[in-house]
């Protein structure tokens, strides 16, 4: 049995390699797919198959004993085939496939990559399946599907070719169709745990107060001012100072390590690049592949990570 097994896989690893050679030729890649003939494929399934054996033992004995009710059997049955071949076919038939903006994640964490869907009035009980993302079963389908996928490591992906299958309505026969979309996604490095806070400078006090006030009990007698106190004693005042706020410095972060450290140092200008933003700071990145000015904002913070998935 293991043998057998073993030759199956070695077969199957010899002709995949020509056998998406020619679905690249058939259905090349593209951002919109719909399913028509010459997409589709069908053939019987393992119910199927004693089925279709069923039939031509039932006509075999109906006409070797002329028995009328035995080839009225194997007619019935083979009228069930047909129409099951015809409902497995129209119901991919016409479905279309649209893939949608490049998503991204994290590296260790799962996200989800959501395609479009039309067509699919009256599409029932379809299973899809690749090796991006985890099986997923819909006995009818939505407007638009969500693949859940398990990234590796960080990079840049084009979503394989996977495979859309049904069986409906009777599970004799097997209608499907490998696809190929032009949808890509990205995967940012993990972010790392941050230990050191990142330092803001303190502005300094001004040595002149932005405005006086008259004294009021438990006021700080360092707040007095007191030389305008001896001039005038009998009306006390105080200082009052504005807080005042340092603008934040511009920040910069440089890839500058390889190996296993490149990872550990990606990870963490990941996290220092979300701090930034929230901190409404302004940052630039330099890595081995790509230099980005100093700025700001949701766009910017993106471009800074497409930069660290790359490196």
């Amino acid at each position: 049995m293991t043998g057998t097994v073993t030759l199956r896989q070695r077969l199957k690893n010899k002709l995949r390699p020509s056998f998406y050679r020619w679905l690249d030729r058939r259905q090349p890649a593209s951002a919109e797919v719909k399913l028509k003939q010459h997409l589709l494929f069908v053939f019987p399934t393992a119910y199927g198959g004693w089925l279709v054996i069923l039939i031509g033992l039932l006509y075999l004995f109906g006409t070797n004993y002329q028995n009328n009710l035995i080839l009225l059997c194997a007619y019935l049955l083979l009228s069930l085939l047909c129409f099951c071949i015809l409902a497995a076919f129209f119901n991919l038939h016409q479905l279309s496939i649209k893939a949608g903006l490049a998503p991204y994640g994290y590296a260790g964490t799962e996200f989800m990559l959501p395609l479009r869907l039309s067509g699919t009035q009256h599409k029932k009980m379809l299973s899809w399946s690749g090796d991006d993302f985890v099986p997923l079963f819909y006995e009818t389908l939505p407007e638009e599907l969500q693949l859940e996928l398990h990234p590796p490591r960080r990079g840049y992906y084009q979503l394989k070719r996977f495979t859309l299958q049904s069986c409906y309505p009777f599970g004799l026969i097997r209608c499907w169709t490998h696809i190929q979309l032009q949808q890509a996604y990205w995967v940012y490095p993990e972010p790392a745990p941050i230990n050191l806070a990142v330092s803001e400078t303190k502005a300094q006090q001004p040595d002149h107060p932005d405005q006086l006030a008259p004294y009021q009990p438990g006021s700080p007698a360092s707040a007095i001012d007191w030389k305008r106190l001896a001039k005038n004693p009998w009306q006390p005042v105080i200082r009052q100072y504005s807080p005042a706020v340092a603008p934040h410095q511009p920040r910069h972060l440089v890839v500058n390590t390889t190996g296993a450290a490149l990872e550990q140092q990606l990870s963490e200008f990941c996290a220092l690049l979300h701090q930034f933003e929230q901190q409404g700071q302004s940052y630039s990145l330099n890595t081995t592949t790509a230099e980005i000015a100093t700025d700001q904002g949701q766009a910017h913070l993106h471009r800074c990570l497409q930069a660290l998935a790359l490196c």
